[in-house]
């Protein structure tokens, strides 16, 4: 681990995978979907096909939407529309970059450390029905299996086309090939944002009882989140054995922290699948609290497992 101030910086999500996989449709659903303002990077605005009543206006290379979000072009390069996203007098909550179907997505996440920015996630959608033949392809498997391998949540995508057994073995597959990152199945890109962005479901279980599972994680699973705060700074090895004590099942973790050895900052913990890590967030402020939430299906853990593992606060 290591420490990187991101206060008041725009989180980022990466986007990879190759040529055809669903990374197009996967930004779309984020589009149609999102609830807060999220700007959006993509090679070109008529590859995302951009649905006609969202579009508020277009200035040149940046779209406007209605729902709030922003959508660039990259004609001009990453670091350039990054540039503007960063000038942008309402900064958005989120950048989501779509990388191209060839590009490592690793090396995209590294201007999510720029100045401005701090990297949250690193998508990778894959399809159900290629990416194992692609991925032993003389000619492109590298490339496929260095962007599954830089994926910290996966999405296999497609399978719709596949039935229940090769579906099944196709996830277990990228599991296999990436086993700290989270693996769902998807049909039509659609990944419930409680998973993509680590964000609390909103619905209630009881609201989301119609909901169902596919092919292990898929993202119809029902999501519930649980929430820790504490008055009384951290230790680093108190979030370590927490970390290391989650089931898979509590598969994000994010949470603004009081950590002993830092006592003048405010510490980001975030966790994906199963790697995680603490970021310098900001001053200290008088009065702080430690707030912790986890992100998982229901039933990962009962309402008192937070408290048992940090205390009361």
């Amino acid at each position: 681990m290591h420490d990187v101030d991101v206060d008041k910086k725009t989180a980022v999500t990466v986007i990879g995978g190759y040529l055809g996989a669903g990374k197009t449709t996967l930004v779309n659903y984020v589009l149609r979907t999102a609830d807060s303002r999220v700007a959006v990077l993509v090679n070109d605005f008529g590859d995302v096909n951009i649905d006609a009543e969202l579009i508020a206006s277009q200035d040149g290379d940046t779209m406007e939407l209605a729902n709030g979000c922003i959508c660039c072009s990259l004609v001009d390069g990453l670091a350039a529309a990054m540039n503007t996203i960063s000038e942008l007098e309402q900064q958005p909550e989120r950048l989501v970059i779509e990388a191209s179907g060839v590009a490592d997505p690793a090396s995209v996440a590294a201007y999510g450390h720029g100045p401005g920015f701090f990297l949250d996630a690193v998508v990778v959608v894959v399809d159900g029905e290629t990416v194992r033949t692609r991925a032993g392809d003389k000619y492109v498997g590298d490339t496929v299996r260095s962007q599954i391998a830089a994926g910290h949540i996966m999405v296999v995508n497609k399978l719709d086309l596949l039935d229940d057994d090769a579906a099944e073995n196709v996830t277990a597959w990228v599991t296999e090939q990436n086993p700290d990152a989270l693996v769902f199945g998807a049909v039509n890109g659609e990944v419930s944002p409680e998973i993509l962005f680590g964000r609390p479901p909103h619905e209630s279980p009881a609201q989301r009882s119609g909901a169902h599972e596919h092919h292990g994680r898929h993202d119809h699973d029902v999501f519930d989140s649980w929430t820790w705060e504490g008055s009384s700074p951290l230790s680093r090895a108190q979030i370590e054995a927490v970390m290391t004590a989650l089931p898979d099942s509590v598969m994000r973790a994010k949470g603004i922290l009081m950590v002993d050895d830092r006592p003048d900052k405010l510490m980001l913990l975030q966790r994906v699948g199963r790697r995680w890590n603490l970021l310098l967030h900001g001053p200290l402020p008088d009065g702080a609290v430690s707030q912790l939430v986890l992100i998982g299906l229901t039933g990962a853990i009962d309402d008192n497992w937070l408290t048992e593992h940090l205390g009361t606060g």
